[in-house]
Formats: C-alpha cells, structure tokens, sequence
C-alpha cells in the first residue's frame, strides 16, 4: 500500500511564504494499491491528484460534509474525464444524501454548473456496498468520530497492512476502548491534531484534538506509525517543525507532498 497526502491543513487553505513546507491545502489522503486508488476526503488537496488509468478503479470515501473536506472536488480535471469512472461513498451518510450533499455545493448559489448533475462517471454507492463487493480485494471499516455534524473515521486493510483515517475527531477518554480496537495493528494512523492542549481548552465543542492527544493514544495502542493532520491556518512552518522536532518514536506531522510505502 501507499499513502499520499495531498492536503493536511484544516479548516481552510493558506498560502504564505512561511506556509510552504507543511503545504497549505486542505484534507485530502490518497491510497494505493493493486487495481485501486481511494481517496479519503477531496479538500482542496484533491485538484492535483493524478488519477490512474480507466483499469484503475477509484473510490472517494467521505468523512463528513464540512467545506474543507468536499471543497476540491469539482477542481479536479480528471474527473470531468467520461472513461474516469469514479465511485462515491460516505460512512455518515446514505448514497442519496451524499449525491445531494455534493450536488448542493456544487451548484445553485455556491458554484457556477452543476457538476454533479452533468457528469454521469460520478457513482454514487451506499457505503455498505464499497465494503462489501470488494471483500476480496480489500477490508474496510467505519466508526462514528465526536464531531459537530458527524464525521466517520476508517479502517483499510490490504495484504495484512492496515491505515485509518481517523479525521476531525475531538478525543475524549471514554473513546479509547472503541478507536483502540478499531486502529489495533494498524501501520499508520492519521489523526487529527489541529490544536495545541492549551488551544484545546478555549475551543471545547470545536470537533478537533491536539497533538499531546495524539501521543498519548499512540502510546496506548497497538499502532506502528501516527501521522498527525488538520493543521490549523495560522500555524507556519517554523511553529509545526517547533512540535514535529517535540514528537517521540513514529509520530510525525504530515505535509503536503508526503508518500510512504508500507
């Protein structure tokens, strides 16, 4: 499997000279292997992701519907490419209300077409359907994450390597039995750090952890590697090396441009 970031910053894209290194584009995560190539979330990350050739078969899984998450979708030329059949899911919402979630920001008041509406190699699919027809080639799971709206969190699982997704989600102690089965044996867990614990204790109710949460729950758990993301805005360069220079064993921050193999 391979994972590559795209887009690791949260809320909404930045751009300045001392927002370079980490990237200033919002969530989007691709994984790839053997016929396939999923994306968790198409933030604004998603407008320079390649897509594979039309034997290639790709699956957008969407957390939740907030703007950061969905906002690059419709920027994407490779998906206005008729032999580019594209299969959509989402583990918070029905195939119907993730047509109409997507349908209704790209269109109307908030975009100039309606590109949902105009493109017939967009598939929509209830998330039970993308778990089920390819048990074969891969596992997937879902979990309900703490988040204003609702988020899902996910579990990939290919030739016994595992990555979970586990985006805007603000931690709280009585989940660590469920997320800690849910990521056990993973090899990478993407977790949502947007705030530093002294942030944290302003924004209760904001939907988003801290790093020194992430720590703890990777020192709790049978994981191999957390990649921290959801950076916030105003955070530069210089203050995310000041924590990613902080952070012990496999834990790291993502930036934009990121790839590993596992």
């Amino acid at each position: 499997m391979k994972l590559n970031v795209h887009g690791c910053r949260g809320s909404v894209p930045v751009q300045s000279r001392g927002q370079t290194r980490y990237g200033g584009n919002t969530s989007c995560f691709e994984v790839t292997f053997g016929q396939f190539q999923i994306f968790f979330d198409t933030g604004t990350g998603f407008r320079t992701a390649q897509f594979g050739g039309p034997e290639i078969t790709k699956i957008l899984l969407y957390s939740h519907w907030h703007h950061d998450h969905v906002q690059g979708f419709a920027f994407n030329p490779n998906i206005f490419v008729p032999d580019h059949k594209v299969l959509v899911a989402s583990g918070l919402s029905s195939a119907d209300v993730s047509r109409q979630m997507l349908q209704q920001y790209f269109s109307g008041s908030y975009f100039p077409i309606d590109v949902i509406g105009s493109l017939k190699n967009i598939i929509f699919h209830e998330f039970e359907y993308i778990k089920e027809n390819f048990i074969n080639d891969f596992r997937l799971n879902n979990l309900s994450l703490n988040h204003p709206g609702g988020a899902s969190g996910f579990r990939l699982e290919h030739n016994k390597k595992i990555i979970c997704y586990l985006c805007d989600n603000e931690y709280h102690e009585t989940q660590l039995p469920e997320l800690k089965d849910f990521v056990e044996g993973a090899n990478c867990v993407i977790w949502d750090g947007m705030f530093t614990d002294e942030e944290l204790s302003q924004k209760r109710g904001w939907g988003h952890s801290s790093v020194n949460q992430g720590i703890e729950f990777w020192e709790k758990c049978d994981v191999k590697k957390l990649l921290v993301t959801h950076h916030a805005p105003e955070r530069n360069d210089d203050q995310l090396d000041e924590i990613n220079n902080q952070l012990p064993g496999n834990v790291e921050l993502a930036f934009d441009g990121m790839s590993y193999e596992f």
